[in-house]
């Protein structure tokens, strides 16, 4: 201890009679003040030495000495408490930890490379780093041995990156760096350096490129973590190397290859997870070596092949799921025998066979474990089996989209624990009894629609469960409306679509005020009128009474939901102010008999479809679009709407599909629709616009698809610009006052230059499933509707106007064309008289013709009426189609 002692006041001796004695006046030369500060650079030069020698030269003697003296000290003290006291700060001090000041400064770097949000890391300060947030010493050498920087970053926009100080942490055990945006960056080589690494952890960090095959020098490592990037290549040797890997998840990257035979190496592994990538291949029978497996997944890849029986080995397995794959062949009866597992997820396969051995293992089973088991969207045939009530582990039994079929036992009405039950989208037949539902205590989603089921129970009957889910579409529930709903008050979604229901409304239906959030009673024979108001059913999302016959005035509610459908209906009156709630996104009113006006209120936030066609609707359009920037879709066609096109339609960025057909609209055709250049279809066409088209269409409208103006008052030239819209098939601007010649560049619609075949079938709108286009074609004398199948009928009709001059022999290259018509009525003209194109050849409505024309440079309509004879076309209908249209043949 040298002179230290010899400087000790007499205070410093209070409470310790026995240290005291004659004070001793030797000063140490520490005692004088210190005339400078020295640089922090040179306060630390040697701190790593001192701190890592000195530090172990001081405290081994001085803990013993200190330890045992006041050991003694408390152990003569008479007061317990002192002496738990004592030994407590004993036990404290000797734990006490230092940082090393390398390890301190490398921490900072790692730090700066990293892109960190407001309040993250503020622990980061001083000379302890052992105390920062994220970081664990070694509680004896003092050394960092885990250091946890996951989702730093928050929504910051900066990219991160490692440093490669980590290197200076060479004790590390744990590394996460999980959650960061590393921007593409490729996974550090030097990370295979950190030799003493147990555990990796770099999901979800943006990286891409291979995995370094440096990594297999982490020989310890026995979790690694790299789901989540853009990681490419294939599963190297790399990985198979680290035998003491226990945990593995390369899930959600871009892997292909197949899984290498050697993955059977890896036998500690408890979890392997290589979900959603571009695997393919089979399933290598090594992965039965594999025996403390708990949780594969291989989802959502390209495998092939039939699940190896090896699987069966994976005694420990808990959970499998393969779904989303190609895997083919039959479930493996071995599967159902390893009674530890309580998830089994094979669907969006094609796995076929039937399912009696697979169900007769997994009733062997005899612990109490639950199973989940989900095979939906496969090629699964045959009955279900007899003795379902074996399977009393189940939990989940969804089998939708298969090709069962018979009828479905009673025995199924045993499984107690059941809590989901789908068996939609099979071949399932027959009536369901009471007895199917006996004991379904349990079940809270049920799911059976879409077989040809019926349900035969007496009117008093109530069913023993409350479910949250009732899906029963296309089933056969009627004519009266199901009463056994009566208790059903713990509904959040209902489909009893297309049940053959026909029956009023039962007033305790619209009391249950049950936390309902889908609602479909559509396609059934509803009768009666709507409440007048319906606060029970605020919060639901989906309200589907569409296709019914109901009546009377719309509900007023101030609806919340997102989709609203009460098409198909003869409801009258107008359109409630209160209807539209800020999150309504689908307001379906079409084909019903309302009136009144349009209330601005309808233009909320989130609105994609507004479809209020074929009513009784007049007023203007209400001019409050800018308020709905994500409509898609407009249609409000066959109204009474008057007055012009809003100009605020023009700030609808997304719009694609615009029908303002057969109303009373006037004006000109709004300049701002120009902005709108994801439309793909307008349809304007039985109105009273007036004045030219415009030639910005073809400039803007690049996406065009179906363009009608038929029936209005446009004149002027046809602006050749329509011709550079690439993707027009359906281009009708008859009966308007066009005049001028045809412009040739008509010859260049791209998208009726060959034709499309049903295989080719592209939706003209693409932003819903809750709409179809349709649009009618004048040909051969009909008027015909078009739907899905709209882009096979390419067609062009400029009948009824006042063109002039030549026919451009351009259009001979619109080999797709289907109908092209230019007739102008006159008595031996009709307005049915279209010619129609299919590839080089010509057809009329009159007569139909196999025999090619060619466009000739014929000068005398003797000549081309000669011509025209050949095909079996009247003369008298030539002659009218030739003179009354002004056209001459080039």
């Amino acid at each position: 201890m040298g002179t230290q002692l010899q400087t000790f006041t007499n205070l410093s001796y209070m409470g310790n009679p026995r240290l005291c004695g004659e004070l001793l006046q030797i000063k140490c030369p520490g005692d004088n003040p210190p005339t400078g500060v020295p640089e922090e650079e040179d306060m630390h030069e040697d701190d790593e030495y001192y701190g890592g020698i000195w530090y172990f030269i001081g405290f081994a003697p001085g803990f013993v000495f200190g330890f045992w003296f006041m050991a003694w000290n408390a152990a003569a003290s008479p007061n317990p408490l002192f002496c738990l006291f004592w030994m407590s700060l004993l036990f404290a001090s000797a734990t006490a930890q230092l940082c090393m000041e390398k390890e301190r400064k490398a921490l900072l770097d790692v730090r700066c490379g990293l892109s960190v949000a407001d309040g993250r890391l503020s622990s980061w300060r001083g000379e302890d780093c052992c105390k920062w947030e994220g970081v664990e010493c070694h509680n004896i050498t003092s050394h960092v041995v885990k250091l946890d920087l996951s989702y730093l970053d928050g929504s910051t926009p900066n990219k991160s990156e490692v440093s490669s100080s980590l290197l200076d942490l060479e004790h590390l055990t744990f590394l996460d760096l999980s959650g960061n945006n590393f921007g593409g960056a490729r996974i550090p080589t030097f990370l295979g350096s950190l030799t003493q690494l147990e555990h990796l952890d770099l999901s979800q960090g943006g990286f891409s490129g291979r995995i370094p095959y440096q990594l297999c020098n982490l020989s310890k490592l026995h979790h690694l973590a790299l789901d989540n990037n853009g990681i490419e290549g294939t599963i190297s040797e790399t990985i198979v190397l680290l035998g003491n890997l226990q945990f593995l998840d390369l899930g959600l990257n871009n892997i292909s290859g197949e899984i290498p035979e050697s993955i059977g190496n890896l036998s500690k592994l408890s979890v392997l997870d290589l979900s959603s990538n571009r695997i393919f291949g089979a399933i290598p029978g090594s992965i039965g070596n594999l025996a403390a497996l708990q949780n594969l997944d291989l989802s959502g890849n390209q495998i092939s092949g039939q699940i190896p029986n090896s699987v069966g080995n994976l005694w420990q397995l808990e959970e499998l799921s393969m779904s989303h794959n190609n895997i083919s062949g039959s479930v493996p009866s071995s599967l159902g025998g390893m009674c530890n597992l309580n998830r089994i997820d094979l669907r969006d396969n094609r796995i076929i066979g039937e399912l009696a051995e697979f169900f007769e293992q997994l009733s062997r089973c005899r612990n109490d474990i639950r199973l989940s088991l989900s095979l939906q969207n496969n090629e699964i045939s045959g009955p279900l089996p007899i003795h379902m009530e074996k399977l009393q582990r189940l939990v989940q039994l969804d089998l939708v989209s298969n090709s069962l079929n018979g009828s479905i036992p009673t025995s199924l009405g045993k499984l107690s624990q059941l809590l989901l039950l789908n068996l939609s989208s099979n071949y399932l037949v027959g009536g369901l009894t009471e007895a199917h539902f006996a004991n379904l205590t349990s079940l809270l989603s049920m799911d059976l629609s879409h077989n040809n089921l019926s349900v035969n129970a007496s009117s008093g009957w109530l069913p023993p469960f409350h479910a949250n889910v009732i899906t029963m579409g296309s089933c056969n529930l009627g004519p009266k409306f199901p009463p056994w709903l009566q208790n059903q008050n713990r509904l959040n979604s209902l489909d009893i679509s297309n049940t053959g229901i026909s029956d009023f409304f039962p007033e305790w239906f619209w009391s249950l005020c049950t936390p309902l959030m889908q609602l479909n009673v559509s396609h059934n024979h509803m009768r009666g009128v709507l409440p007048s108001s319906l606060e029970c059913f605020g919060l639901v999302t989906i309200f589907d009474l569409s296709y019914n016959n109901l009546e009377g005035f719309i509900p007023r509610m101030h609806y919340v939901g997102l989709y609203l459908d009460l098409s198909h209906n003869s409801l009258s009156g107008s359109i409630p102010e209160s209807l539209a709630g800020d999150n309504l996104g689908f307001i379906l009113l079409s084909d019903n008999r309302l009136n009144g006006s349009i209330p601005s209120s309808i233009c909320t936030t989130y609105l994609q479809i507004v479809n209020l066609a074929n009513n009784g609707i007049s007023g203007a359009l209400p001019d409050c679009w800018s308020n709905s920037p994500y409509l898609i879709i407009m249609d409000v066609s066959s109204n009474i709407l008057s007055g012009g096109i809003p100009a605020t339609l023009g700030l609808l960025n997304m719009l694609q599909s615009l029908h303002l057909s057969n109303n009373n609209l006037t004006g000109a055709i709004r300049s701002t629709l120009q902005q709108c250049r994801e439309l793909t279809v307008i349809d304007l066409s039985l109105n009273e616009l007036s004045g030219g088209i415009p030639s910005w269409i073809g400039w803007s409208l690049l996406s065009l698809r179906v363009l009608s103006l038929r029936s209005n008052k446009l004149s002027g030239e046809i602006p050749w610009q329509l011709s550079l819209c690439p993707s027009l098939q359906v281009l009708d601007l008859a009966h308007n006052s066009l005049s001028d010649p045809l412009p040739p560049s008509f010859g260049k619609f791209i998208s009726m230059a060959t034709r499309q075949t049903d295989k080719e079938l592209v939706p003209l709108n693409r932003g819903s499933s809750y709409y179809t286009d349709s649009v009618i074609i004048t040909a051969k004398g009909s008027q015909l509707l078009y739907t899905r199948t709209l882009s096979l009928v390419p067609s062009i009709d400029l009948s009824n106007n006042n063109l002039f001059g030549e026919i451009p022999e351009e259009l001979t290259n619109l080999h797709g064309l289907r109908f092209l018509n230019f007739c102008k009525p006159s008595p031996t003209c009709p307005t049915w008289a279209t010619l129609g194109f299919v590839g080089n050849y010509y057809r009329s409505s009159a007569q139909a013709t196999t025999h090619p024309l060619e466009f000739q440079k014929k000068r005398t309509c003797t000549k081309m009426m000669s011509t025209m004879e050949e095909f079996g076309i009247s003369l008298a209908l030539l002659l009218d189609l030739y003179l009354a249209s002004g056209y001459s043949w080039a």
